[in-house]
């Protein structure tokens, strides 16, 4: 297929085909799957969980079909276990490393601080000053790496995907652009969401096609300042509703008794008021992003589109946090398969996919898993 993305005629973009991704998954046969690989990962003390996640990405890809052709995910537990070996070296052996060295340089509870001491206190300090940009670091290294996994690990006719790009390059592009949100109070994050998605989906390959991307953050700046507006005005009223708890608190104390479970509960809640709030009108700020990432997307003449509304991406999010907070995560399987029937309903390819002209890709493939996945458990499947 060709990499072309001259603009196609209205008319002719009318009458194009328009294709869905179809998904045949049934919760209970992957909750037996779920209830299996958990059963065995505690056997192994969790090392089987590797594999598990393979036969769930299995399962999954192998029900979902384009074209009436099953997707396949060729990935295998052993890569992805190597994966997490390779973390634990890059991340948890300096970690480890670090706090042995500490535990034996500085001094004791009720010692006095020496010169050396007191040096190996400062540089303690600064360690902790730096981990917060080393570990979003990671998490952009581990976000690219995780998708690149993936692509480069599922199959179509027996055609793979893949991904060029530097995991590194993509996490100091991710830290640089987390530092400017800090910077502006988050006012970038429209503009900054737009690049690194679009960084990451002009890198992408499918067979002998690249995928072209031109998102920008047109129409995303109104729905994410109700998102911010909204959570300013919540986290105001919040402060308010503690001191105002705060001060009943103290003149009740004079003349009755305060029952401190009842009043634990209402701080808590009063806490949670800007997540709550945030987390509800982010959801049109999400849907129009879905919408640009769609509309904004070619491979070859298909175009994509993603008719996503706030209704939509509310009743995916929401819901889906919930049964994984009350179920404790058993409904796992249920809330894989809820996403990925939200993207096959809601992702359509407008064109003619000419699979006879898709040729297998060049692009190289990574030896092992996605490692650094497992640190900040990022995807859900």
């Amino acid at each position: 297929m060709t990499n072309g993305s001259d603009e196609v005629p209205p008319a002719a973009a009318a009458e194009a085909p328009v294709h869905r991704l179809h998904h045949d998954g049934r919760s209970g046969e992957l909750f037996v799957i779920f209830l299996v690989n958990l059963a065995l990962s505690i056997v192994t003390l969790g090392i089987y969980r590797f594999w598990g996640r393979t036969r769930i990405r299995r399962y999954v890809w192998s029900q979902t079909s384009l074209l009436g052709e099953p997707l396949e995910y060729t990935g295998r537990g052993i890569e992805l276990f190597l994966g997490f070996l390779f973390a634990l070296v890059l991340i948890y052996g300096p970690i480890a490393g670090l706090f042995f060295w500490l535990d034996v340089e500085l001094p004791e509870s009720g010692e006095e601080f020496g010169g050396a001491k007191l040096n190996s206190l400062i540089v303690f300090i600064a360690i902790l000053l730096l981990a917060t940009p080393i570990l979003m670091l990671f998490y952009y290294v581990a976000l690219f790496a995780a998708y690149r996994y993936r692509i480069g690990r599922t199959s179509w006719l027996g055609i793979r995907g893949g991904m060029e790009g530097s995991a590194w390059r993509y996490g100091f592009l991710g830290l640089g652009l987390g530092f400017l949100n800090v910077l502006t109070l988050g006012w970038t994050k429209p503009w900054a969401d737009s690049v690194v998605f679009k960084y990451r989906l002009g890198r992408t390959w499918f067979g002998n096609g690249q995928f072209q991307s031109h998102l920008d953050a047109d129409g995303l700046y109104s729905r994410y300042a109700l998102a911010w507006i909204g959570t300013a005005v919540a986290i105001g009223a919040m402060m308010a509703g503690l001191a105002a708890v705060s001060l009943n608190a103290q003149i009740m104390d004079h003349h009755v008794a305060v029952d401190p479970v009842r009043m634990q509960v209402i701080i808590v809640a009063i806490e949670l008021t800007p997540l709550i709030v945030y987390q509800l009108l982010i959801c049109a700020y999400k849907a129009a992003l879905v919408r640009n990432i769609a509309k904004t997307l070619t491979y070859g003449t298909v175009r994509f589109r993603a008719e996503v509304t706030f209704k939509d991406v509310f009743k995916l999010r929401i819901p889906n946090f919930l049964l994984m907070a009350f179920t404790l995560g058993f409904a796992y399987p249920y809330v894989v398969l809820r996403t990925t029937r939200f993207v096959s309903r809601h992702v359509e390819f407008h064109g003619d996919i000419e699979t006879a002209a898709i040729g297998q890709t060049d692009v190289g493939t990574p030896r092992y898993g996605e490692g650094l996945m497992e640190f900040f458990g990022i995807g859900m499947i």
